[in-house]
């Protein structure tokens, strides 16, 4: 019985001993996770196909946008009864068409970039490049809506043409207002992948005779 009991407390201390190990084993393997090396030029090509995946969505979103404004307006244009909703969807065509070309000319520039083999600073300046593009459009935006407001408070002074100023001022304000809440989401969602940038200038390690990088993943 003594025996027994022996074997038992042996048993439980090779398996406590056993289990420290493991644990050990797992926590160096975590830690080597948290801060393994990998190469630097992997990270700059993620961090690229990061925003300009961000760009291409919604390049597809402002595609989808063009397209229904083309489609709806069509079908308005031949079924309204009122000069001033045939003006109305007019415009909407002419804004749908522009919009749809402007998002076939961006997917294809993102593909192009996707492909394309970019240093760091080259992709840093196009990441920054594009968020001011969207940052210049907000503000353009509201010129749009601006216009298309005083257009239809213009309409209300003048019997000259007026049910064009009034449909045309209604799609501009319309066009506007979308733009805007577009290109303030597309600025903010690539505001956010800012921190990625500047993690990779801090992963950069200069000695005197070599350059090191150290990617912490989170």
């Amino acid at each position: 019985m003594e025996l027994y009991r022996s074997f038992i407390h042996t048993r439980s201390l090779l398996l406590n001993r056993r289990s420290v190990i493991i644990v050990f084993i797992l926590f160096l393997g975590l830690s080597r996770i948290d801060a393994q090396e990998i190469s630097f030029k992997d990270t700059v090509a993620a961090y690229n196909a990061k925003w300009l995946n961000i760009n291409k969505v919604g390049m597809e979103v402002l595609g989808a946008w063009g397209i229904s404004n083309m489609t709806s307006g069509g079908i308005g244009y031949f079924t309204a009864k009122q000069d001033e909703w045939r003006f109305f969807h007019e415009m909407n065509i002419v804004c749908g068409a522009v919009n749809t070309g402007i998002a076939a000319v961006g997917l294809a520039g993102i593909k192009r970039e996707l492909n394309a083999k970019m240093n760091f600073q080259r992709s840093y300046d196009r990441y920054l490049s594009n968020k001011r593009v969207y940052l210049i459009n907000a503000g353009i935006d509201l010129v749009y809506i601006a216009a298309g407001v005083g257009l239809v408070a213009y309409a209300g002074n003048t019997k000259t043409d007026k049910e064009m100023f009034l449909g045309f001022g209604r799609s501009a304000t319309l066009e506007g207002v979308f733009l805007l809440l577009f290109d303030n989401v597309m600025y903010a969602a690539l505001q956010k992948n800012n921190s990625n940038w500047f993690r990779i200038m801090n992963e950069i390690h200069i000695s005197g005779q070599s350059v090191g990088f150290v990617h912490t993943f989170k």
